[in-house]
């Protein structure tokens, strides 16, 4: 490949430049830059990842780092795969510095082929069918390590790591830690100060030669479930300064332990003591102080299908026909079924209706319906969402009931509105954190806004007026805060397409109604000059000719309007 195709190919997803951060992103970044151990309280959709980010490449670009030395990025797994690496693609000024994502498991696609030589290889041995099959697992283990080790080993400057293998990490590399700066992201998953990802942070960060010169946290609510979860967290910032080396001191001096359930209970005063300990190191960003909270925020979380399953949805869209795992065949009859298939399967499953016979000879043939798992990278992302919240109630809107199922599966307290919307209430009390609906029959007539603030479109429906009425349970008058909308967008699908669709119903629509305004301010001045209403047809024809003309003699800009 040609240096211009690859840097074609570099900033073929970029669309963002860095003067569209906002003041409150740059205002986190200079925070950021001006405290080298420190933390980010920020919530969610004020572009935390994007601060951050550009900080680290300010200081690559700046030499500013050791020779030799890296930056590490730790979060949870789908941060860690996805919404990092797609942050790099998406700022011209970050797209420069392409992440190395250490991730490697059994299931990485490049293991396939391994593991079927090692069979054949087993075979040739005259191994037993069990034998082969334990000997090629331990060989697409060893194969695992090795090809893991090589992502760690990559000359990349920039590596992110799922908080899962951070232990892997530190035993790998020992007293040879290559990394200067060290980003944690969700840092409440360090909370507990007896995980071993926080044992393993703990071991490099109070290395005499101090190896991490710089770290940084970042969390939307750092004590969700207390104070006693700061103390491990800031501990990684300080190295005990400010809350204390150890956590029993901790909790004697700010903590009252109820001796039957051994619970702790912050002593009088305990709060404001702890916080303004940690308040020159920590800058807490609200959503409320920042953002509109008009227009909701939409944001996209976009997940991917593998090799195999991208096969099956290209078989399927190119040739009505695909065939899965066991052997079903499943078809598409006519352009609309098809479509309707393609979304399934974004969503992650796929509908085959069969005419199969009846019971007995009286009862004629019966449509039986079958629902084929494709796929589970939504509920994946859900989950991550949820994570993400922290504990803040959202919204889900649904739209096959293969999702419903699912979803009652992977979320076992998840509630789904009822059809009198008896629900409504407890919602609005705060007393459910994850409600679900269908945007046909929740869409409308359901005041929702006391309850929430956030919503998941798990299935994206075509229908625009059906989209904006869901929001509008939560965007209307009443709502105390930024109404934030994630759209779980399966990418190279048909997903796509629907949100195309419906961002484009919405910009025509709403250019309809503001070129209808504008034309019904000119329509009432002309009125206002004719001094009467027009009473005959001629008289209507030539007032419409009056405003066709003005209409034509009008560019209607987007900014104008």
């Amino acid at each position: 490949m040609s240096i211009l195709r690859e840097i074609r190919k570099l900033f073929s997803d970029v669309k963002l430049e860095r003067e569209a951060m906002h003041d409150y992103q740059q205002t986190a970044y200079n925070f950021l830059r001006d405290n080298p151990y420190s933390g980010l309280f920020i919530d969610m959709g004020l572009g935390k990842t994007v601060s951050t980010a550009t900080l680290v490449v300010d200081l690559l670009n700046d030499f500013k780092i050791s020779d030799g030395k890296k930056v590490l990025i730790i979060g949870p797994k789908k941060v860690a795969l996805t919404t990092w690496p797609d942050e790099f693609r998406t700022w011209r000024h970050l797209a420069p510095f392409v992440p190395q994502v250490i991730h490697v498991d059994d299931k990485d696609k490049r293991l396939k082929a391994y593991r079927k030589q090692c069979l054949q290889d087993g075979l040739e041995r005259q191994m037993f069918p069990t034998e082969r099959g334990k000997y090629a697992d331990q060989l697409v283990a060893h194969r695992v390590i090795k090809l893991r080790e090589e992502a760690a080993l990559s000359s990349k400057q920039i590596h992110i790591i799922s908080r899962d293998w951070i232990e892997w990490l530190v035993d790998f590399y020992g007293k040879d830690w290559p990394y200067e700066i060290v980003i944690i992201d969700e840092s409440s998953g360090f909370k507990d100060h007896k995980s071993s990802r926080f044992e393993a942070l703990k071991s490099v960060r109070t290395q005499p030669s101090n190896p991490i010169k710089r770290l940084h946290i970042l969390t939307a609510t750092p004590a969700t479930e207390g104070y006693e979860g700061l103390f491990s967290q800031i501990f990684l910032l300080d190295c005990g300064t400010r809350l204390g080396r150890k956590v029993t001191h901790y909790r004697e001096k700010y903590f009252v332990e109820n001796r039957y359930d051994h619970s702790l209970k912050l002593r009088p005063g305990a709060e404001k003591a702890i916080l303004a300990k940690i308040s020159d190191i920590c800058l807490v960003m609200k959503e409320k102080d920042y953002l509109e909270r008009e227009e909701p925020l939409y944001v996209q979380r976009v997940v991917h299908m593998d090799q195999e399953q991208m096969a099956k949805y290209l078989s399927m869209e190119q040739t009505m026909v695909t065939k899965l795992d066991d052997g079903t065949v499943v078809k598409a009859d006519s352009a609309a079924a098809l479509s309707q298939k393609l979304l399934q399967m974004a969503s992650g499953v796929l509908y085959d209706t069969k005419l199969e016979p009846g019971q007995s000879e009286d009862d004629d043939h019966v449509k039986v319906l079958k629902v084929h798992h494709i796929h589970d990278h939504k509920i994946d992302m859900l989950k991550q969402i949820v994570e993400e919240a922290q504990g803040k109630n959202i919204l889900v809107a649904y739209h096959h009931k293969s999702s419903k199922d699912r979803l009652k599966k992977h979320f076992p307290g998840i509630k789904f509105m009822d059809a009198e919307g008896k629900l409504k209430k407890p919602w609005n009390d705060g007393k459910i954190p994850l409600l679900a609906m269908h945007p046909a029959s929740g869409g409308h007539g359901l005041n929702l806004q006391l309850g929430g603030h956030i919503i998941v479109f798990f299935d994206i429906p075509w229908s625009l007026e059906l989209y904006q009425q869901f929001i509008g349970r939560l965007s209307r008058q009443g709502q105390k805060y930024r109404v934030t909308v994630f759209l779980i967008v399966c990418d190279k699908t048909k997903d796509r397409e629907v949100v195309s669709a419906l961002n484009n119903k919405d910009v025509g629509q709403e250019m309809l109604k503001r070129i209808m305004q504008k034309m019904r301010r000119k329509l009432m001045k002309m009125l206002g000059k004719m001094r009467r209403m027009p009473e005959t047809d001629e008289d209507w024809e030539a007032v419409h000719e009056a405003l066709e003309d003005y209409g034509e003699s009008r560019e209607f800009e987007t900014d104008e309007l």
